[in-house]
């Protein structure tokens, strides 16, 4: 036979409420609550639809709802803001009506006040963000979480990868979390909690995942996450690197230009001839008007003679293919200077000007025309002049009369028609071919037009030419001697430095055939 035993605990004198009692802490000065034990009962009987009431009392004394320090309901008993008074028994009593007999069941809690509270947690890193981070790079976030309160509260920190629980804590390990590290606050008061979760090295596996600092707390489980995505491109290190090379290739390209801008122009004029209008059909006779100075005139000699008509033809016409007009060579007899040089000069497309040290410098001091030929502006009166003064008489001035006069004038009239139709008109091009070192105090005696072409064009020397020419005799010297047999002066060669720069003045030849340039040098 089954037995029941009942045991009844009566209050001690002076004490309501049960003997048995439940315990709580309160915080002291921050909202708070005491629990009612009888909830389940409340909720059953308004399962059942029977009405009930729950009074709360403080000891013996009943809780009015008339106290501004609290707020009751039938489960719980809330604080605004706690007191050390406020520390004590707490009795919740039900009363309910069954089958009309009036039932009254009470739970007893004793409250304490603590002075060392703790909040709700406060997670202010991560802040749910996405972050982006190099491959192979180390990375370290950090979870900082603050706990409001006094003393030191009961929490923990933990890092989650995809809600699974990062343990490791070894620097050894790939990736690992630091201890836990703490400070205190006095304005708000409270505690700071840090954990750091580190990577050595991030790897492909690394990315695409949510890393989830988590509080765990009696107030609550806050948490903050971050997203770890790979870095973007760095665009600025390659277009940097495109941009310097691309600006250095530019530079080299410049300097080689420069240095052998007449090769380049030349190959390029050689391969790609159908890139340029045929002159032929352009109305002129001759590739170039050759103005020196002719026997007869101030700073004539033998070897410009020799030059002009023995050397020049040598290369231009027979080697490279171009058609010169040589005066006293091609002039037809009995023709007038004036109409001589005209007609040449508007049948030539370039002028090649040979000139020494001393073709200018008489006309300089003697002649009144020629110190008028110092102003590019007057050129033009120079050619009127010169007709009118050739033109006295007759009318024309033949090859029968003075020679030194028709050469000095024939001469002079050559440079300044030239310089009128390059200068002024811009119609003609001409090449000013030095063939000897001028120095500063004998170019300071050339004519303005003249100085002002060398400087804004330069000058094709032939001195520098002979210079080269004279070391190569000298090792041909040398080879001869040795029984090797020797080649041609480098300075009739169409190859050459000089006859280079010539033909880079010259004009382009277009849709015909490529400069026939002999394969064997030429011997003077």
């Amino acid at each position: 036979m089954q037995s029941i035993k009942l045991v009844i605990n009566l209050p001690e004198a002076g004490e309501c409420g049960r003997p048995q009692k439940a315990f709580t802490s309160l915080t002291k000065d921050v909202a708070d609550r005491v629990n009612c034990l009888l909830g389940d009962y409340v909720e059953k009987l308004d399962g059942y639809g029977i009405s009930s009431s729950v009074t709360w009392y403080k000891g013996c004394d009943p809780i009015l709802d008339s106290d501004i320090q609290t707020f009751q309901d039938r489960n719980k008993l809330a604080f605004y803001k706690v007191k050390t008074e406020d520390s004590g028994t707490y009795t919740c009593t039900l009363t309910f009506t069954l089958d009309g007999v009036t039932v009254t069941v009470s739970e007893t809690t004793e409250a304490t006040v603590d002075d060392k509270y703790s909040l709700a947690p406060q997670v202010h890193k991560p802040e749910n963000e996405i972050i982006k981070e190099a491959k192979g790079s180390n990375f370290t976030k950090s979870c900082l979480v603050f706990v409001p309160g006094s003393g030191i509260p009961s929490v923990d920190v933990i890092w989650l990868v995809e809600n699974k629980v990062m343990f490791d804590s070894e620097p050894s390990d790939r990736i690992y979390t630091s201890d836990l590290r703490s400070w205190t606050q006095d304005e708000p008061k409270g505690v700071w909690l840090e954990r750091l979760l580190l990577f050595s090295e991030l790897k492909e596996e690394d990315f695409y995942l949510n890393y989830t600092c988590r509080v765990f707390s009696s107030r609550g489980y806050p948490d903050g996450y971050f997203t770890l995505l790979p870095a973007d491109p760095n665009i600025i290190l390659p277009i940097g690197l495109v941009f310097g090379g691309v600006t250095v290739l530019f530079v080299i390209s410049v300097i080689v230009y420069y240095i052998f801008r007449i090769d380049i122009v030349l190959c390029f004029r050689r391969a790609f001839p159908v890139l340029y209008t045929n002159k032929d059909l352009d109305g002129k006779l001759y590739d170039a008007y050759v103005a020196y100075p002719s026997p007869g005139a101030f700073g004539f000699s033998e070897e410009v003679e020799k030059f002009a008509l023995q050397t020049l033809p040598e290369v231009l016409e027979q080697a490279c293919g171009y058609k010169l007009f040589i005066a006293g060579r091609d002039c037809l007899p009995g023709q007038a200077i004036v109409d001589s040089v005209d007609e040449n000069l508007q049948a030539s497309r370039r002028v090649l000007l040979l000139y020494t040290a001393s073709t200018f410098i008489k006309k300089r001091h003697t002649s009144s025309t020629s110190s008028n030929n110092n102003n590019i502006t007057k050129i033009s009166e120079e050619v009127d002049k010169i007709e009118s003064r050739t033109s006295e008489g007759n009318g024309s001035v033949g090859f029968g009369g003075d020679d030194k006069a028709f050469s000095d004038a024939r001469q002079h009239l050559e440079c300044v028609a030239s310089m009128n139709r390059a200068l002024l008109e811009g119609s003609l091009k001409v090449i000013l071919v030095e063939l000897e070192e001028i120095t500063p105090a004998q170019l300071a005696l050339f004519p303005e037009s003249v100085r002002h072409l060398r400087k804004k064009q330069g000058a094709v020397c032939w001195w520098k030419s002979l210079r080269t020419r004279q070391k190569w005799r000298t090792w041909r010297e040398d080879e001869e001697r040795r029984g090797k047999d020797s080649q041609v002066s480098p300075s009739l060669s169409p190859s050459s430095r000089f006859w280079k720069e010539i033909r880079y003045h010259m004009p382009v030849r277009g849709k015909r055939a490529a400069y026939p340039e002999k394969t064997a040098l030429l011997n003077l």
